[in-house]
């Protein structure tokens, strides 16, 4: 009986392979011999699911949005927005060795941008999107000016991230530093929800209220 591939696990193992060689040699040394031997696959295999170089260089990009994507999704399935919020900004730190690799790739894309029209189009709607869910949290929250805050929030979490990745801050103190951010935020909303004489949201209500 023939052996089932599944071609997305095929896909996959490729471009952990091409994330392996940007994160060891850089993003100009990818070739489809240096993919084949770091994923132990043939070149024909990567040709098979990938009609160039750039089409792989470009699906790895895609690949690491949707996987962050993803993975934001299950962890604040259950909370509300600035639980939520929180999860969001602490995801580009990297807290662990795994982490690490994958943000130096991310910072590698982020680079390319520059000569890349096609990773700046990933990459830039990627941050808008994130933009947009921040807004929406922080306006689900009761949180004044959520644009502005979403826009300050988002850049630091992204500053504090590079800062760990160089080694100027540790994973705790930049996870410290969002979480007094957060903390500030909350004390501001619930200010204002008694100020105004109303009853802050429960937890349950700002989730419902970020979902509609």
């Amino acid at each position: 009986m023939p052996k089932i591939v599944d071609p997305e696990q095929r896909r996959t193992e490729i471009i952990h392979g091409l994330w392996a060689v940007i994160y060891e040699h850089g993003i100009h040394a990818v070739t489809y011999q240096a993919v084949a031997q770091a994923a132990g696959v043939s070149v024909g295999r990567i040709q098979h699911y990938f009609d160039s170089k750039q089409d792989l260089v470009h699906a790895g990009c895609r690949a690491m949005v949707g996987a962050a994507a993803e993975a934001h999704e299950q962890r604040a399935d259950s909370l509300e927005p600035l639980e939520a919020l929180t999860e969001l900004l602490l995801q580009p730190i990297p807290r662990s060795d795994a982490f690490r690799l994958g943000s130096a790739v991310w910072y590698v894309y982020l680079a390319q941008t520059v000569a890349d029209p096609q990773i700046a189009e990933i990459i830039g709607g990627a941050s808008r999107e994130t933009l947009e869910y921040a807004t929406s949290l922080l306006r689900s929250a009761g949180a004044p000016a959520p644009a502005h805050e979403a826009a300050r929030l988002v850049a630091l979490s992204n500053g504090l991230a590079q800062s760990v990745l160089i080694g100027a801050l540790s994973p705790d103190r930049a996870t410290d530093i969002l979480g007094s951010e957060v903390a500030s935020l909350r004390t501001a909303v619930d200010s204002t929800d008694a100020g105004a004489g109303r009853p802050a949201p429960t937890p349950s209500a700002r989730k419902s209220s970020a979902q509609e």
